[in-house]
């Protein structure tokens, strides 16, 4: 063999050595601290300042048709967003609004058919948007800064490993701990604040022997150990039954509030967050359509598909057959002319099936894509329990 190929052949040897791959992944890793403070702020008019842990402006995402090459469907229609750090954003919407599909941005896993026409991605305040595979890899952005948790544990673990070795192989490979007796430690601590009773014995179980709530406990106690600023969550309580559900909600509750995590939290029934949000987002066919506090969205909705949503909650609707929302959304959103809720919309105007509503504002956090909001749109008279909702919540503003 060539000297000259054997000497390359050392060389290459020599500099993949553990030593030298532990430096490579040492001198890719990120100053956290630099990061984070590289973040904006939020200033609201009572002074409040809130730093913007990750933020999406008027994004154009599209995917690209596998079976007629260069067509592409429109995903998501310019919706933007902020995620203020130490919060908990909760995003509605019936299945196809684009509720996955716009937090998936936050961690770069939007799928190779993805495209994004326009718009911007920011993690606190540095643009990911352009990033392809290989930079999400090294830029550690994804399990350090942002993670997530999906409605099927199981696609997170390995049926063949035990639930302790996966903990422990994660938090080794994010650089969390020092070495394997830390690991083991921390993940037992985990474990016990996701309400885990005996977490020692758990460690040494397979993913097969637990019940679908446990794994999706074992799966949060994983990820919350990696200590991510952003936490998504999509729909993971959706698979439990409601007692376990319940549960699995105090618990995300709990470790939001000890560790002040910033949680985006997907859901199609507005009844789960009620309780834990700070701020909610209202999808449809790729657009948010209105947003504002918890409260202004819950007391004080102003948008007709909004209302659908809360009359459809069992504890609202008490002593009525539940009400329900016609039609469904559009699944090809290339060419909608005018509103895309229009045409299921009772109390839609002419205008809206002609012509995009903009964003009204009904105070600086409450925004609202509706034409109803326009001073020169006809007087309406909504549904009965929402304008019991609204002189509730006015009553309580006045005081």
């Amino acid at each position: 063999m060539n000297k000259k190929i054997i000497s390359k052949f050392n060389e290459l040897k020599k500099n993949l050595s553990w030593e030298s791959l532990r430096q490579f992944r040492d001198k890719k890793s990120i100053n956290l601290e630099e990061f984070y403070n590289q973040a904006e702020f939020q200033e609201f008019s009572d002074g409040t300042k809130l730093k913007i842990a990750a933020e999406i402006k008027d994004i154009h995402l599209s995917f690209l048709n596998p079976a007629r090459p260069g067509e592409k469907n429109k995903v998501l229609r310019g919706p933007s967003l902020k995620i203020y750090e130490g919060k908990v954003h909760a995003i509605i919407g019936e299945s196809g609004s684009g509720k996955s599909v716009i937090t998936s941005l936050l961690y770069g896993l939007t799928g190779d058919n993805a495209v994004i026409d326009s718009g911007e991605v920011k993690l606190y305040n540095h643009n990911v948007e352009k990033f392809t595979a290989k930079q999400w890899e090294r830029s550690h952005y994804r399990g350090t800064v942002v993670s997530a948790v999906f409605q099927n544990p199981m696609s997170t673990l390995n049926p063949t490993m035990k639930v302790g070795e996966q903990i422990i192989e994660g938090m080794l490979l994010n650089k969390v701990v020092n070495n394997r007796k830390e690991a083991y430690k921390r993940a037992v601590e985990f474990l016990r604040m996701t309400k885990i009773n005996d977490p020692e014995a758990v460690m040494k179980l397979y993913p097969r022997e637990m019940s679908g709530g446990m794994i999706q406990r074992v799966v949060i106690a994983a990820i919350v150990a990696l200590e991510p600023k952003i936490l998504v969550m999509d729909e993971p309580t959706t698979a439990l039954d409601p007692t376990v559900q319940a549960l699995v909600l105090d618990i995300i509750k709990e470790l939001q509030n000890k560790l002040k995590l910033s949680i985006v939290f997907i859901t199609h029934d507005i009844g789960v967050v009620a309780s834990m949000a700070d701020y909610i987002s209202i999808m449809y066919a790729g657009q948010i359509i209105e947003e504002g506090t918890a409260r202004e969205i819950l007391e004080y909705p102003q948008h007709p598909y909004t209302w659908g949503l809360i009359l459809s909650m069992p504890d609202v609707n008490k002593e009525k057959r539940l009400s329900t929302i016609r039609g469904s959304v559009p699944s090809n959103l290339n060419n909608i002319v005018g509103e895309a809720f229009a045409v299921r919309n009772d109390y839609a105007l002419g205008i809206d099936f002609v012509e995009e509503s903009k964003f009204y504002f009904k105070s600086e956090t409450h925004r609202v894509k509706s034409a109803l909001l326009d001073e020169r749109a006809e007087s309406y008279q909504p549904p009965k329990l929402i304008q019991e909702m609204w002189t509730n919540y006015l009553n309580k503003k006045d005081k």
